[in-house]
């Protein structure tokens, strides 16, 4: 029996009027329960936390496709069928409120808390700790995020690092908000332009990180023998800010395929040191029976919760599409039926 353990690093950027610039999340106020309740749905199948007292379990989405976080759970699930006991390890970075797991379908649920700024000590003294154990134990890690507005302070650091315009759309499409989103950048570029291109003066200034990336920089930190990030362009600013400083043996990171619909993730991906693998999976959404998951296909969701690096792990255990894409409808069945 092998244990699969699934961390996951939540937090919220501090981008005010989040709800202006993303489309993840519930609304004005309600923000940093995203990544809480997401974590829910992969542990449980649905969410616990309420919102304004009211009681929202469905992963559905206002764009007709589910949240990537109920698709994770399917596979978490298929994997289990196959064998594998998952323990799912939950960091709330700067977050005030705690998961609530009532129905947990995993075989082990852990949490972690730390107050905003702090994730290095709580890294440092949890979690880097725990991954030594699991390769002394011979188990397997993935360690996803689940965060809101990350995608604007990964343009900030790559614009920085790279000295090239990039621009990722994130969760959003919608030209307001990407526009607003613009003006977010600009105003950090502003902020940074007098700074060293230094991972130190970036990750030690609040406004000018998220706690993902804060997170992200920490393991990169620690002599590891491996090191597999599940995430696209949140993994790729760390890692390239980073370089000089990555102390991990083997450095792979799984996202999904669609983040290479864009050329600017492609340009980045380039850029990546050479001990960095990128690994994606060859799953096709357009064979599911449900439309709400063809719409990954059609670029609608590009990555979120460790889809991608968890699709690969599935893949690499020898399943099919076929199999893959059973887990996944399963998962969402319930919810689109009705």
């Amino acid at each position: 029996m092998t244990w699969l353990n699934f961390v996951t690093l939540n937090g919220v950027a501090p981008i005010k009027d989040l709800h202006l610039v993303s489309d993840a999340g519930a609304g004005e106020g309600l923000m940093q329960y995203h990544p809480t309740r997401d974590t829910e749905l992969i542990v449980c199948g649905r969410a616990n936390t309420r919102l304004n007292g009211a009681y929202l379990p469905s992963p559905v989405l206002g764009n007709g496709s589910v949240t990537p976080a109920i698709l994770v759970h399917g596979i978490l699930r298929a994997l289990q069928k196959r064998g594998f006991k998952i323990r799912l390890h939950c960091y709330q970075l700067g977050l005030d409120n705690l998961p609530d797991f009532s129905g947990c379908k995993l075989d082990d649920v852990v949490i972690h808390q730390c107050e905003l700024g702090k994730e290095k000590a709580l890294i440092e003294t949890q979690l880097i700790p725990e991954l030594k154990r699991q390769a002394e134990s011979g188990e397997r890690h993935l360690i996803a995020e689940s965060g809101i507005g990350g995608t604007t302070f990964a343009i900030v650091w790559l614009k920085c690092w790279l000295g090239k315009e990039i621009m990722f759309s994130g969760s959003t499409k919608d030209p307001e908000k990407l526009t607003r989103k613009e003006q977010v950048i600009k105003q950090l570029l502003v902020m940074s332009e007098t700074l060293p291109v230094e991972v130190s003066h970036f990750s030690g200034d609040l406004e000018l990180s998220d706690p993902v990336q804060r997170a992200t920089c920490a393991l990169l930190d620690a002599e590891l023998k491996e090191l597999i990030l599940a995430g696209g362009t949140m993994m790729f600013a760390p890692v390239i800010a980073m370089e000089r400083e990555i102390s991990t043996e083997a450095l792979k990171i799984a996202t999904t395929r669609w983040i290479f619909d864009s050329p600017d993730a492609t340009y980045a991906a380039s850029k990546l040191p050479e001990q960095c693998s990128v690994l994606t999976p060859n799953v096709n959404f357009n064979h599911s029976r449900f439309a709400a998951l063809n719409k990954y296909e059609q670029g609608y969701v590009v990555e979120g919760c460790g889809l991608g690096a968890s699709l690969v792990f599935a893949e690499e255990q020898g399943m099919s599409g076929e199999e893959i894409i059973d887990s996944l409808d399963d998962a969402v069945s319930a919810w689109l039926s009705k």
